[in-house]
């Protein structure tokens, strides 16, 4: 009979924000059970299982990103910058919602790198350009909030490298995508007329 762990644990030793496992838990890519108490336990093999996987899983990063952006939420990151200041809860709730496509549409580019991306990666900069202008920020605070998540985006696909869930191409990969998304965010911002 397999051990089992606490979330807290189980957490810890992938990496992961509880929310993601619960996420994972979920959608069965790992075993659990409710304690009488109503608490999760994790199959310990299943744990173990995961953080060993040497192929990429692609929804990794997405449920890592997740991860990586509440903590980041919950821990002030975002209530700290002065341009979060400028959005109201819709905004927030827009902003949610375009790092959620953003990170979704990295996974399909992740999945196919030798399609030409060009007219998604100009239509998700000009999406991040648009909320920019409407929430009123410069450009210089339109590049920082795209690099506060930029930075959770490579701190996730960090964790799932040394934890040896990705490919080793993927860093550099992913840092072209973002860097593309941005150039088309700040021309998009910058383009008169």
């Amino acid at each position: 009979m397999p051990g089992w762990l606490g979330l807290d644990e189980a957490s810890k030793r992938l990496n992961v924000h509880p929310a993601t496992l619960r996420d994972w838990a979920d959608k069965g890519r790992i075993r659990t059970f409710r304690t009488p108490g109503g608490h999760r336990r994790f199959s310990e093999e299943d744990v173990a299982s995961l953080g060993a996987e040497t192929k990429p899983d692609l929804a990794l990063l997405m449920h890592a990103t997740v991860g990586q952006t509440r903590i980041a939420q919950s821990d002030g990151r975002f209530a700290s910058e002065s341009w979060y200041a400028r959005f109201d809860e819709d905004a927030k709730a827009r902003q949610r919602e375009l790092g959620m496509d953003l990170v979704q549409f990295l996974v399909s580019f992740l999945a196919n790198t030798q399609r030409d991306w060009t007219r998604e990666i100009q239509e998700i900069g000009r999406r991040y350009a648009s909320l920019a202008r409407q929430s009123g920020l410069s450009v210089g605070d339109a590049m920082r909030a795209f690099h506060l998540f930029d930075g959770l985006v490579r701190s996730s696909v960090n964790d799932l490298s040394a934890a040896r869930l990705t490919r080793g191409d993927l860093e550099r990969s992913v840092g072209w995508f973002l860097n593309e998304v941005e150039v088309a965010m700040v021309e998009a911002l910058t383009k008169k007329g």
